[in-house]
């Protein structure tokens, strides 16, 4: 049989044949003497065996092993722990696509349940949510959305727990404790374009008024004490803390906080970096 009626008994392409013979799956037939290639029941069965592996998700670059395999017993562990192999991968890719679907069934919800669609937990968008539409002044505003978006690398980035998430989502519900975020907030933004030197006590104060809130989530996630022992070792990624806050004077408040935190290398001083 010609080339064309044997990718139609294969329910396949001239192509794909072609493709196979370059890869060495399929032999290359005899030729007639018009040098057309003249195909057989063995070449058939041969090619319908590589569909019927690759249809079952083994690479193409592994079935000819698997059908070398099929008639050779020294080669029959190599198969087994191939086929191994491959199972482990697909059921991998199973995992994998089993959470991208239920991350979009979650957006979906989100977004029929008209809540803004983000990476942090529902009930923590929803409290930066209203805590920026709740807010009057756009400079108090513009600080609960930089931490909202920082909250979002930390979500997307993976590097914390979900406990993380919880404590501050209780801390941003719990309607004392919000009133008490939204006053360190709005002392937050009063000290922007400040000069440092001329508002020290009041950048020791605010930096002390915000510890014991970030230490609080921190500790109850196991991030406080990771973060230190990093700290400690130089297992730690870091950012520079002037890209994460340009502004000085609520630079200095960071570089406080992070120092009374343990969290801030004793060589960067003033011009300290935040674990990432």
């Amino acid at each position: 049989m010609r080339i064309s009626d044997l990718a139609q008994a294969a329910g396949t392409t001239p192509r794909t044949i072609r493709h196979y013979h370059r890869l060495g799956l399929l032999d290359e037939p005899r030729r007639l003497t018009n040098g057309y290639r003249e195909y057989e029941l063995a070449d058939l069965v041969r090619l319908m065996r590589v569909r019927w592996l690759a249809r079952a998700g083994v690479p193409l670059g592994s079935v000819s092993s698997i059908l070398t395999a099929a008639s050779d017993d020294a080669a029959a562990d190599d198969l087994e722990a191939d086929l191994v192999s491959l199972i482990d991968t697909v059921e991998a890719e199973r995992r994998t696509l089993a959470a991208r679907s239920a991350r979009l069934r979650q957006m979906l919800e989100t977004h029929r349940a008209g809540r803004p669609m983000s990476p942090l937990p529902p009930q923590l968008a929803l409290a930066f949510t209203d805590l920026i539409t709740g807010e009057a002044d756009p400079a108090v505003r513009r600080e609960f959305e930089r931490e909202r978006d920082a909250w979002e690398l930390v979500a997307i980035s993976g590097s914390a727990p979900e406990e993380f998430f919880d404590s501050t989502a209780l801390l941003l519900t719990d309607p004392q404790s919000r009133r008490e975020i939204v006053r360190l907030y709005r002392r937050f933004a009063a000290v922007l374009d400040q000069d440092p030197e001329l508002i020290a006590a009041e950048i020791d104060s605010v930096a002390e008024a915000l510890e014991s809130s970030v230490r609080i989530v921190l500790s109850e996630s196991g991030l406080l004490e990771m973060w230190q022992a990093d700290m400690l070792t130089g297992a730690n990624g870091t950012m520079p803390l002037r890209d994460l806050v340009p502004d000085d004077a609520q630079r200095a408040v960071m570089t406080r906080l992070l120092d009374r935190l343990g969290l801030l290398p004793s060589s960067t001083g003033q011009k300290g970096t935040a674990p990432s």
